[in-house]
């Protein structure tokens, strides 16, 4: 196959994925806009061509913990799955995992024929051994087998099966988070915000990580998030949504923060999703505010009240991320950020 042939096999598959993005309508969520805003070839890779990178820093992971403890506690053990105290290292891991792998992408045939244990996969046990050049020196295969059988191969092939898709998470990580829900629980007023104490006798409604999409009218796309927590308050008559986050600055930084990161986007987001998914309730008068709970790096706690005009502001302002995002979705330019294709930076 020649160069100029493939090259044209890439367009056409490019194309594909393209017009196979536009036949859909697209929502943006605050990650997907942000990164239109920011860095439109990003955006067109991950989610015009669906090149996405699946990874999760530590201070993510820590983060979704800390959600799932505190808003959804009795889901924590489907989403989470903490690591035992000794994992095998060196090359039995990398055999067990190698194994694990081939097992996994066949599990349907195997299971076919009753196949689920470790001990059941000596060929598959020996061919990785042998592609890492692990115990190749011994004389039989039994020998190489009786160095990969063993307890520790087993307990980690068993903490694999029941791991799933599971995010795994170290005990110092779980017992970190644990900690800052524990102190989040224990202040009244920000327990109270959230109502994780709330009771059968309070008039309000409460959910969490609650999944909302709304279309926009006049624009080609719509709006979608999962939102921490949502608190109506019937007696108040107040709508409160409250948004966590966790911070590896102080708390006397996280206005500096959220301008970093564009969370006033986020924000304006949830705010617009949520007074449209509940529009009877504000057309009857209900107000709707938003916080920010922060926990810093000392698990200092505050929640962040966001006033009416800074928040009509950020409205405003995700008005104009709008335009611009017209103006890349419609023209399908996503080459360089609006300013830039437009030419109107100069120094």
């Amino acid at each position: 196959m020649n160069d100029t042939h493939l090259e044209d096999l890439m367009a056409a598959s490019v194309e594909h994925l393209e017009s196979e993005f536009y036949s859909k309508k697209f929502c943006f969520s605050y990650s997907s806009l942000n990164k239109l805003l920011w860095n439109p070839a990003v955006f067109y890779q991950m989610y015009v061509i669906g090149l996405k990178e699946e990874k999760l820093d530590s201070h993510l992971v820590q983060g979704k913990v800390i959600h799932a403890l505190l808003l959804e506690e009795t889901k924590f053990n489907d989403q989470f799955i903490i690591s035992p105290d000794t994992l095998p290292n060196g090359n039995l891991r990398t055999v067990v995992d190698r194994v694990f792998a081939h097992y996994t992408a066949n599990k349907d045939s195997y299971a076919a024929i009753g196949v689920t244990g470790l001990n059941q996969l000596s060929n598959e046990i020996l061919d990785a051994m042998k592609e890492i050049n692990y115990h190749q020196s011994l004389k039989t295969d039994q020998q190489r087998l009786d160095k990969v059988l063993v307890n520790e191969a087993f307990n980690y092939w068993n903490f694999l099966m029941l791991k799933g898709n599971k995010t795994l998470i170290d005990q110092e990580t779980y017992d970190f988070c644990k900690g800052a829900v524990d102190i989040v629980k224990a202040n009244p007023k920000i327990c109270k915000l959230i109502a994780c104490a709330q009771t059968e006798f309070d008039n309000l409604e409460v959910y969490n990580e609650v999944t909302l999409e709304v279309g926009i009218p006049s624009k080609p796309y719509g709006l979608k998030g999962i939102i921490d927590n949502v608190v109506i308050n019937h007696d108040e008559k107040v709508i409160y949504i409250n948004d966590l986050k966790t911070s590896s600055k102080d708390l006397k930084d996280w206005p500096e923060s959220l301008e970093f990161y564009s969370y006033w986007l986020q924000a304006a987001i949830y705010v617009t999703l949520v007074t449209m998914h509940h529009a009877a309730l504000v057309d009857r008068g209900y107000d709707v505010k938003f916080h920010f709970v922060v926990i810093d790096r000392t698990f200092q706690t505050y929640a962040f009240p966001v006033s009416e005009p800074t928040l009509s502001g950020w409205i405003d302002r995700l008005r104009e991320s709008l335009d611009i995002a017209d103006w890349h979705y419609i023209n399908k330019s996503y080459e360089l950020p609006y300013q830039f294709a437009q030419g109107l930076v100069t120094l």
